[in-house]
């Protein structure tokens, strides 16, 4: 009992960092163990009881503040019109060459919204074309400026069909992986899901997003770029990318511009088979933030003992 209730803590403890209230079906899905959603009940009464933790309507949290929950409410509301121009935005980001699949991340795949916030987008390419394919879709925002494109599409995240399978295996990455929301390219997201079985590791319970339904369509400019790319002309202008970025992006992090979200302005890996933002920054201090969470929990006697 006592292991189940440490692993519900730190379910809800990992969310509240965003302040995000959980329900019982989240916590069972992300809870770090095998068990049955009916085996939680038990648990969470005695935490109930013990002002562990409160529940607050059909969520639970750390903390007692009904805020929380409207805050959430209204996330999700926005949320569900949110997501109808993210898929827009998915099919649109598709006909860029060699894209193979366009999935939505962030706090968005987690059907969360608040204003200000930006729609992440995971992109995977053709393997050793992700530069050319990230070149054109920076085009394309960029050319769309004028309807703020650029400013909340956030298209940060690449991998090749050849990387496949997520480097970092934690937490963070284990549950942003398992609640990336597909919306174009059925076949790459399965394979996709298949390079990365490991999040059970982390979260046994939980799965993955049931792929597109649709493939990416290839329409006839589209074949004809790729046609005339597939050569070592392509080879070329996609490292030659790929090594322009590696510098734009060096230079901007020498000026240490830091966003609210505590993303340092170009701290990017630039890697033949991938573009991520650094795990040193923004996912590393998540993972520490948890880590002292857990602690001080600990510290205060807030699991309950056999």
């Amino acid at each position: 009992m006592a292991q189940l209730s440490e692993s519900i803590l730190k379910v809800i403890a990992y969310f509240d960092m965003f302040s995000h209230p959980v329900t019982m079906e989240e916590i069972h899905q992300f809870l770090d163990q095998p068990a049955r959603e009916k085996d939680l009940e038990s648990p969470l009464r005695q935490l109930l009881d013990k002002q562990f933790i409160w529940r607050l309507g059909q969520f639970y949290s750390l903390r007692n503040d009904p805020q929380l929950v409207q805050r959430r409410l209204k996330g999700n509301m926005l949320a569900v019109k949110r997501l109808k121009l993210a898929m827009r935005i998915s099919r649109v980001l598709a006909w860029c060459p060699y894209i193979r699949g366009v999935g939505i991340s962030g706090s968005l795949s987690k059907k969360v919204a608040y204003e200000g916030s930006d729609y992440d987008f995971f992109i995977i390419t053709a393997e050793n074309r992700l530069w050319i394919a990230r070149a054109f879709q920076y085009f394309f925002v960029k050319s769309f400026s004028w309807l703020g494109l650029r400013y909340f599409c956030c298209l940060n995240y690449y991998i090749d069909e050849k990387a496949l399978e997520i480097e970092e295996k934690n937490i963070f990455t284990a549950t942003e992986v398992v609640t990336l929301l597909p919306a174009r390219g059925r076949r790459s997201f399965q394979n996709f899901s298949n390079a990365n079985k490991w999040v059970s590791d982390f979260i046994p319970n939980a799965s993955f997003r049931e792929p597109p339904a649709r493939e990416i369509s290839s329409w006839p400019l589209k074949r004809c770029l790729e046609w005339m790319l597939n050569s070592q002309l392509g080879d070329r202008l996609d490292n030659a990318i790929m090594k322009y970025f590696s510098r734009r992006w060096t230079n901007l992090m020498s000026k240490k511009i830091v966003y609210h979200t505590g993303f340092v302005l170009g701290s990017m890996v630039v890697e033949k088979h991938l573009c991520k933002p650094m795990p040193q920054h923004f996912q590393q201090n998540i993972l520490n933030r948890f880590e002292q969470k857990i602690a001080d929990m600990k510290n205060q006697d807030t699991v309950i003992q056999d």
